[in-house]
């Protein structure tokens, strides 16, 4: 079984929070049977919709990027 929050993450590393990630992983769904069906078993388990559980996934990993940065800077640790 694909690791769908591996991958994503991996996509994420490689192409930041862009289109082009968006158009990587649907070029995988639809090239990959087997990771389409992962993906499908991983929304539900996650609880996100297909159609947006990735996106929704990728816009909380931001998120919670940006509030452990927000965190940081907010204890004087500026850059």
């Amino acid at each position: 079984m694909n690791d769908i929050s591996d991958i994503l993450r991996a996509l994420i590393d490689r192409f930041g929070n862009t289109s082009e990630l968006d158009r990587e992983f649907k070029r995988m769904l639809r090239d990959d049977k087997v990771l389409n069906d992962d993906y499908k078993e991983w929304c539900e388990a996650q609880g996100y919709s297909v159609d947006s559980g990735y996106r929704d996934y990728v816009d909380e990993m931001f998120e919670m990027r940006d509030s452990i940065w927000d965190n940081y800077k907010e204890y004087g640790n500026d850059i």
